[in-house]
């Protein structure tokens, strides 16, 4: 595994229980606001808490079939509403960048689904389902392969990668979840 994401694995969990808490005292702000960037501790927010939204059938993992069906969906809502909302610290939406096509074709939705059951056979390494930690993994290395600075907020060109990958765009530069 990745040593940079064993260290946001490691942090997520305390993000995950901070935001936990600050929904529980009532201080978490779900109203909706327009991003320019994504931090990488929005991103590991948005992954540990989508595992519970992703494991349809509740038995603690995510199977071939929910893996595949959320990479398909997510592409299509981002693609008619133009955008990707980022359920971190607080609900953010990142706008979608104009030369994404409004529709998921045929062909580029079967092309989505080969990739994702491919892509959930490699990271499940033979097993029947991703636990929390590995979903979290795959959900943040699309965010590490986007940072090409390094520096851990997508901005500008990093943003729009890591946006299109989200919306399907099979030609983005980089694998994604």
């Amino acid at each position: 595994m990745n040593k940079r994401i064993k260290i946001a694995l490691s942090a997520v969990t305390a993000l995950a229980l901070a935001g936990a808490s600050q929904a529980l005292a009532g201080d978490h702000d779900k109203a909706d606001a327009f991003a320019a960037d994504l931090p990488m501790t929005e991103a590991m927010i948005d992954a540990a808490r989508s595992f519970a939204k992703v494991d349809m059938n509740r038995d603690g993992k995510i199977d071939a079939e929910e893996y595949t069906s959320r990479r398909v969906v997510v592409a299509q809502l981002a693609r008619f509403s133009r955008s990707v909302a980022i359920d971190g610290q607080e609900m953010v939406t990142l706008v979608l960048p104009d030369d994404v096509p409004v529709k998921l074709g045929q062909s580029e939705r079967a092309a989505l689904e080969a990739i994702a059951r491919r892509d959930f056979q490699v990271r499940a390494f033979g097993a029947d389902g991703l636990n929390a930690s590995q979903w979290q993994e795959s959900r943040l290395e699309a965010f590490f392969n986007a940072d090409r600075d390094g520096d851990g907020v997508l901005r500008d060109g990093e943003l729009a990668s890591y946006l299109k990958a989200v919306a399907g765009e099979l030609s983005a530069s980089f694998p994604s979840t």
